[in-house]
């Protein structure tokens, strides 16, 4: 019996002491991989915005990439209303495309300031704000237009499902022409 207590004894310390070592082991691993993710991580050493009225050539490549924005128009309260858009950039201006049935669009009817803001995923001190007037674009097919924004954001399986519930119909094109871009994270011209 007594030997028994001292294989016991000797057996749960061995465990706690493997235990521990891994713990150990685990916690010298963590910092290793938290220095490493610091070392990769994007570092901001001062808070350096640029604000123009036009977007530099890094920030129009930028904005090529298929990346969730946010538009905010203003509703009649004067509060803001916020939507995760698709956008498309092209010659210095943000396109977007909604229904004539949604709040922003009857916003924008009221109230044409509007601004966009779209981060990085990958480096949250990467960002464009724009400041602007929203504009319906006429003599532009909006289902085409719409279309084109689901194969630029989707991927062919995510394309064939959206074909399937996508709302064609009352669509329009809108236009942010900006009156003032701020950026960070971004190359001085």
């Amino acid at each position: 019996m007594f030997y028994r207590k001292i294989v016991f004894t000797l057996v749960l310390a061995a465990a706690l002491f493997a235990s521990l070592a891994a713990r150990s082991e685990g916690a010298d691993e963590a910092k290793t991989n938290e220095q490493g993710a610091a070392k990769a991580a994007p570092t901001r050493s001062a808070r350096q915005t640029v604000t123009s009225t036009s977007f530099s050539p890094a920030v129009s490549e930028f904005l090529q990439r298929p990346l969730a924005s946010q538009l905010v128009t203003i509703n009649p309260s004067g509060s803001p209303q916020v939507t995760v858009m698709w956008f498309k950039y092209e010659n210095g201006a943000l396109l977007f495309t909604t229904t004539t049935d949604r709040n922003k669009f009857r916003n924008m009817q009221k109230d044409p300031r509007a601004v966009f803001t779209v981060l990085d995923p990958t480096n949250m001190y990467k960002w464009v704000t724009v400041h602007g007037k929203l504009s319906v674009v006429d003599g532009r097919d909006p289902q085409a237009f719409y279309s084109g924004l689901a194969e630029h954001y989707l991927n062919a399986e995510s394309l064939a499902e959206w074909r399937k519930t996508a709302l064609m119909d009352r669509r329009t094109v809108l236009r942010l022409t900006p009156t003032q871009i701020t950026t960070m994270g971004f190359p001085q011209k």
